[in-house]
């Protein structure tokens, strides 16, 4: 008689329902939802269904060779299935009782794996590793919904290998469609752990996490050390995208221009104050800007300044209309200007046409100095059509009222840009002359790159002097290494012997690039500074 009622039930319900599992000729309500398949065989308490047997019902359904219903436990056992839950295109290894095992779940960019997925409503989860854009994500439990995903004992990390830098919240709220995680945060970095309180992240987004320390020698001889744009997290602020930041910075040490800067700023406003060398204040408020300097260290920076210079853009269009107080060494009154440019791209197959006009004039009224004009800007023709580029660009710039205006502030210099350069598959040629009319810089460069052994260039520079310069680049590591060394040496040289020396040298480990640059021009080209600099650097990978 079960047997029976079980059949009669099965022919009733395929005919009630249309959904996809309704449409398979044998059919049964149970409590997790609607099961079919094409074949049904009954074996004591267990009902059999084959042939695209089927699993559904509101948000989720599921699809396996055969799906197996313990009648008594109203349990499933079931292997290799396939479907939708919740929106995510879902693969498990098995059904078992009532819930997925060994689940891997797909949607847009995000991948998951899932040790259990319980068949409740909403969707449980128990294990989850989540990889995004951005982020590498485990969590101890989740809860599904179409809309978010609730994660209990939440881990993220940006790194690729360990996690040096991480983002703990003991409950997150992910929303699928922005990518965007909320909650209480605590932000780890190495053995640290800064409570950061509400905070978001975007799993699309990688967080934007530089190094505040900075170390570096120029070649004047003097060292910068201290902290710059140090991060002061407010809540609900995004990571890595924090507004409020400190800078403490000590320039010039070794020299007579030792100094000490100290600033703080959020958004576009903020503060900074010098002491030492060139001491002075500096606030502004997005477009104001006010300065003071009571020993400016040349006769051209402001001892006084008042600016006011909103920018406004509309598609192409950037306009920069500027009013301005300024008194230096050598002038003083009130500047209104008004600069701005236009860029534009024709495109027309594999061909693009870019014009880009620009001009700025500056009056000074009751001051009685002449008004000041730059024009200019660029024109760029580009080809590219598989492995073939071509582009030729021309930019330069005028002062055809005066050469020299009062203020530095707008002061635009004239020169001449003409760039011309090709490339098929991995080797480009390129050349580029610089103010023609004044001091010329020629300068030929081939180049040659590979993804196996990296990138190799040869250039030929003429100017105040003749140099050649090869350079090299290795290979950047593919983020699936943990630990990796990385080298750009370069060398310039000509009949004199050698003209300058260069050498970037990188150590990737599973977060982070420790960079250290190190340069020395023994020769220039006309006013290029001598000697050597070494710089510094932390970033994530």
């Amino acid at each position: 008689m079960k047997v029976k009622w079980l059949w009669a039930t099965a022919l009733g319900v395929s005919l009630a329902l249309a959904g996809p599992c309704g449409q398979r000729p044998y059919t049964l309500e149970t409590e997790e939802g609607l099961l079919g398949g094409e074949e049904m065989s009954y074996d004591g308490e267990i009902l059999v269904f084959e042939g695209r047997a089927c699993l559904e019902r509101e948000g989720l359904y599921l699809e396996a060779p055969a799906i197996r219903y313990l009648e008594a436990e109203g349990s499933f056992q079931a292997e290799g299935l396939k479907g939708v839950a919740e929106g995510w295109q879902v693969e498990a290894e098995a059904l078992s009782g009532k819930a997925l095992e060994g689940v891997r779940l797909n949607r847009g960019r995000l991948r998951a794996q899932v040790a259990r997925l319980r068949l409740e409503t909403p969707l449980q989860g128990e294990g989850v590793l989540l990889e995004s854009p951005a982020y590498r994500v485990r969590a101890a439990e989740a809860t599904f919904t179409r809309e978010e995903a609730r994660l209990k004992g939440f881990l993220a990390t940006p790194c690729p290998c360990g996690e040096d830098v991480r983002l703990r919240m003991e409950e997150a709220t992910f929303l699928v469609a922005t990518g965007e995680l909320r909650g209480e945060a605590a932000l780890g970095l190495w053995g640290l752990e800064i409570p950061l309180g509400e905070a978001t992240a975007n799993a699309n987004r990688r967080p934007d996490l530089r190094s505040p320390l900075v170390l570096a020698s120029s070649d004047t001889g003097g060292w910068t050390v201290g902290l710059q744009d140090f991060p002061l997290p407010q809540p609900g602020e995004e990571i890595g995208r924090w507004e409020r930041r400190f800078t403490l910075l000590a320039t010039g040490l070794g020299t007579p221009q030792e100094a000490l800067r100290l600033g703080l700023r959020e958004g576009g406003r903020g503060a900074e104050v010098r002491f030492g060398y060139a001491p002075g204040v500096r606030a502004y408020w997005d477009d104001l800007l006010f300065a003071a300097s009571p020993n400016p260290p040349d006769r051209d920076t402001p001892r006084l300044e008042a600016r006011y210079a909103p920018t406004f853009r509309l598609e192409g269009l950037t306009l920069r209309p500027f009013l301005r107080y300024a008194e230096t060494g050598r002038s003083q009154g009130l500047t209104l200007g008004l600069e701005g440019g236009y860029r534009h791209t024709f495109q027309e197959g594999p061909l693009a046409l870019t014009l880009r006009p620009e001009a700025l004039l500056a009056l000074y009224p009751f001051a009685g100095y002449d008004p000041y004009l730059a024009v200019g800007g660029g024109v760029e023709l580009a080809y590219r059509e598989g492995d073939l580029a071509l582009r030729a660009a021309y930019a330069g710039r005028l002062e055809p009222l005066t050469p020299t205006p009062p203020f530095t502030y707008e002061n635009r210099d004239e020169f001449q840009r003409l760039r011309l350069e090709g490339a098929l598959g991995p080797w480009s040629l390129g050349y580029t002359l610089e103010n023609p009319l004044g001091n010329r810089l020629d300068r030929l460069e081939g180049g040659y790159r590979d993804e196996a052994l990296g990138n190799f260039r040869l250039a030929y520079v003429r100017g105040s002097l003749e140099e050649v310069r090869l350079a090299y680049a290795m290979p950047l590591p593919d983020r699936a290494c943990c630990q990796a060394l990385w080298l750009a040496p370069e060398v310039g040289l000509n009949g004199e012997g050698l003209t300058r020396l260069g050498l970037t040298f990188r150590l990737y480990d599973g977060c982070f690039a420790y960079e250290l640059r190190w340069q020395n021009v023994l020769r220039g080209q006309y006013d290029e500074a001598t000697g050597q600099s070494l710089t510094f650097g932390l970033s994530l990978r």
